[in-house]
């Protein structure tokens, strides 16, 4: 095979090209600190990597929707938590109340008192997160306890009315996906529909029984029923905080396993971050020293090509 200077030259430019080729890839991780930079440059490393970016679309969702969760039954904890020391100083109240020694003027003030009580676990009651009602069952944007009346004289004042429940179009914004293909029941409120009626004739079983004995308590207390207040009253009052301890402890229970999955996506987010890394990141030692490598190789490359296209024919001919 004859070789002449063109075939010389001609492979010297293809070895220069593959050297600056194999240069500019690694200047280009360096830069994007990503070793696959087209699916060419690993076809089975771009199937993983595609996977493991749609895994993480998905748990960073999950954990948006676990967080929002959180936030939402912390919050009925604390209103709870209230309503519960609200029960406890009505309690307190009620039996001193049914006391025979106290006279008219002394139950008109523990009245006084129950009153506001009353108003205070209203607003408990009618409490918000994030523009929700949090005990409104599914119609969450439904102010959902309202009294009958507005006139503090009009016996309908200490009569509440429930007006959340089930949504119209059955439609529960309530329910989170917290894991894959698992969801939770954020609505605390049970609202249970008597007799299988409507949707709208829904009844609240925790606040509901609270305001009726709090409501007989305070008319018991103003008419000096102290018979009344020392054994239905109590037994009902009883009955109705002991309900609202075992919503509380149901709150729990669902706080505690969204806490676990909280904790289970943020593992998961670790690990497929960790996965993901491994396969598309670069090591940047190592990727350094493959670039100075590459560009020791294409001074040398230039130096021996230099050299080699000197003499020429026409060089001898001179």
């Amino acid at each position: 095979m004859r070789v002449t200077n063109n075939t010389l030259i001609n492979n010297m430019i293809r070895h220069l090209n593959q050297g600056l080729s194999r240069l500019d890839r690694y200047q280009q991780q360096l830069a994007s600190g990503k070793k696959v930079l087209k699916p060419s440059d690993d076809p089975a490393g771009v199937i993983s990597i595609m996977e493991l970016r749609s895994s993480l679309v998905e748990n960073e969702q999950l954990l948006k929707n676990v967080g929002g969760a959180l936030s939402w039954l912390e919050s009925i904890d604390t209103v709870l938590w209230s309503a519960t020391n609200v029960m406890h100083r009505a309690k307190e109240l009620t039996v001193y109340a049914a006391t025979d020694t106290l006279s008219s003027d002394d139950r008109q003030a523990i009245r006084k008192e129950m009153e506001q009580l009353f108003d205070n676990l209203l607003e408990l009651a009618n409490s918000s997160h994030g523009g929700k009602h949090l005990f409104a069952g599914q119609k969450s944007t439904t102010v959902p306890f309202r009294r009958a009346s507005d006139d503090p004289d009009d016996p309908g004042y200490f009569v509440i009315e429930y007006h959340g429940g089930i949504a119209d179009d059955g439609a529960d914004s309530l329910k989170v996906e917290i894991s894959s293909n698992n969801v939770i029941d954020l609505n605390i409120i049970q609202a249970r529909i008597p007799g299988g009626g409507a949707p709208s004739d829904a009844e609240d079983q925790v606040f509901m029984p609270i305001f009726s004995v709090l409501s007989q308590i305070i008319s018991d207390i103003e008419q000096d029923n102290v018979g009344a207040l020392g054994g239905q009253r109590l037994g009902d009052l009883e009955n109705a905080l002991d309900n609202l301890l075992s919503v509380r402890a149901e709150v729990g229970a669902k706080l505690s396993r969204v806490e676990l999955a909280h904790e289970r996506l943020n593992d998961l987010h670790l690990n497929l971050n960790k996965m993901l890394t491994n396969i598309q990141d670069i090591d940047v030692a190592e990727a350094i020293m493959n670039l100075k490598s590459e560009e020791n190789g294409y001074r040398a490359a230039l130096a021996v090509g230099a050299r080699i296209i000197q003499p020429t024919l026409v060089d001898f001919l001179k």
